[in-house]
């Protein structure tokens, strides 16, 4: 799904709960309850791969911080309401994947003197790969209330996170010079504005946005080991950056 498709979505849902609006049920207000939401928008996963540790030359740039040019990214967010004003959210995403090494296994074919029939393939080695990810954020936010609309609930704050990224490659060649290591990293801080829309008392959807957005990135390999890091970084600015869509329940 395209970034245009996800605003479009947005302000449709924005218009759509504020023709809705309504009154709700009113009950206790409880001092902390903790919510559960699905969340659908901006994506700020990072991916690096480890170079090759048999090269003469390297060379590198900063990875991009931009979140317009990724996919639609997908996950799920906890939130603490204090005092049905205050609200904490908190999320995030690990991921980690290993694949074993394995010795090369020759046949019996010689290089130069042409393939004959019966001839037993080599199986080539298969390289020791690690590869590490995750993410996590925290926003805390002010609802404000509208007495002609209580059912919609505009709030206000602020929101930090922090991406990763690592890599590592260890190839199964004499002439690799050991294990090849590659790490990227962000952190981001931005406004956090949005609004969400209380159906009932546990169950709502909204959506948010961030008016300005503030992203550090730095990208770093060690293609052999011993040698000093070659790495680059980047600075990247963003209005109305990371909308993000909500569904969600509270308990």
């Amino acid at each position: 799904m395209k970034i245009k498709s996800i605003i479009t979505i947005a302000a449709a849902l924005v218009m759509s709960v504020s023709v809705m609006a309504q009154e709700q049920p009113k009950g206790p207000i409880d001092p902390v309850r903790i919510g559960v939401a699905l969340t659908a928008g901006a994506n700020s996963h990072l991916s690096v791969a480890s170079l090759s540790g048999m090269q003469t030359s390297y060379g590198t740039q900063a990875l991009s911080a931009d979140w317009t040019d990724k996919a639609l990214g997908l996950g799920i967010e906890g939130s603490l309401i204090f005092c049905d004003r205050w609200k904490l959210d908190l999320g995030g995403s690990f991921s980690n994947w290993n694949n074993p090494p394995y010795a090369i296994i020759p046949g019996t074919y010689v290089e130069g003197q042409g393939y004959e029939p019966g001839e037993i393939p080599t199986y080539e080695a298969v390289d020791m790969q690690h590869k590490l990810n995750y993410q996590v954020y925290i926003a805390g936010s002010y609802y404000f209330r509208i007495k002609k609309v209580p059912a919609l609930r505009p709030y206000a704050g602020l929101r930090f996170q922090a991406s990763y990224a690592g890599s590592s490659l260890r190839e199964q060649n004499y002439q690799a010079m050991g294990r090849s290591t590659a790490e990227t990293y962000t952190l981001a801080t931005g406004i956090l504005t949005g609004v969400d829309y209380y159906f009932s008392r546990n169950f709502f959807v909204g959506m948010s946005v961030e008016p300005f957005r503030y992203t550090y990135g730095v990208v770093a390999y060690r293609p052999q080991e011993g040698l000093s890091l070659l790495a680059a970084d980047t600075h990247f600015f963003g209005a109305f950056a990371a909308p993000q869509l909500k569904i969600g329940f509270l308990f």
